[in-house]
């Protein structure tokens, strides 16, 4: 989530970035960062029950930064249209949001990204890509060739959330996503956990503080990989009519 921010940082700080929509916002953590970095912050998400969590988080915030923060409960697949003049300065979305979107509903997103965004303002994607060399290494030691590949394949891949809960997963490379954005320029790309190892092996380097402080020295001195790291960082900007 560092790397993000450090990454989503540069765009915050463009004084005509103010207006901010987060899908797929899930607790609100970056919400809520969002919004005491100076933003002013409409973010949903599907579960109403994270939206719940997200305004609790949300209620512990100074009144002037709850002033600026709105969580909504609701599917990405169906976000409203912006008013006249209210398109919005930054659209973002964290951790693989949209990997749980087929490459239909993602095509369609997409395509609502045209109007959601201003002109010459950005699109912010955080997205799981379609290889990740510590995933591959990792399932393979443990004898599980399928899961070891499974990013590559077109097909969606049931991702287990908990004991009880799967979601369908499709893996999307950066160029799926930029030939679908007519009206977009490439104007970021960088690899997230490329050297720093994905969430569950959490519990191997907890008790490794000193090669996990390595990696992560390695990860802040790579651009590279993009196409190899557990997710990567993708912003675009929008182009006016002219192509500007």
């Amino acid at each position: 989530r560092a790397r993000v921010r450090h990454f989503l940082s540069e765009y915050l700080a463009e004084t005509a970035v103010i207006k901010v929509l987060e899908v797929n916002c899930g607790t609100g953590e970056d919400a809520c960062w969002l919004a005491q970095e100076g933003k002013k912050v409409d973010a949903s998400d599907i579960s109403a029950g994270m939206i719940e969590r997200a305004e609790q988080k949300r209620q512990q915030l100074p009144l002037s930064i709850q002033a600026n923060l709105q969580f909504t409960a609701q599917s990405i697949t169906n976000l409203s249209p912006p008013e006249q003049g209210q398109a919005y300065d930054l659209v973002f979305s964290n951790f693989g949001g949209l990997n749980c979107l087929s490459p239909q509903e993602l095509h369609d997103f997409l395509a609502r990204c045209q109007s959601l965004v201003r002109p010459g303002g950005y699109l912010v994607l955080v997205v799981m890509g379609r290889f990740c060399w510590w995933e591959s290494l990792y399932f393979l030691l443990k004898g599980k060739v399928g899961t070891a590949f499974r990013r590559i394949r077109r097909k969606p891949t049931a991702a287990q959330l908990d004991a009880d809960t799967t979601i369908a997963t499709w893996y999307y490379s950066a160029q799926d996503i930029s030939k679908s954005l007519d009206n977009f320029r490439l104007s970021t790309l960088q690899p997230i956990g490329f050297w720093l190892p994905p969430s569950y092996l959490d519990n191997f380097f907890r008790k490794r503080p000193r090669l996990l402080q390595t990696l992560d020295w390695l990860e802040k001195k790579t651009s590279f990989g993009h196409w190899a790291a557990d997710h990567y960082f993708l912003a675009l900007q929008r182009q006016d009519e002219s192509g500007k």
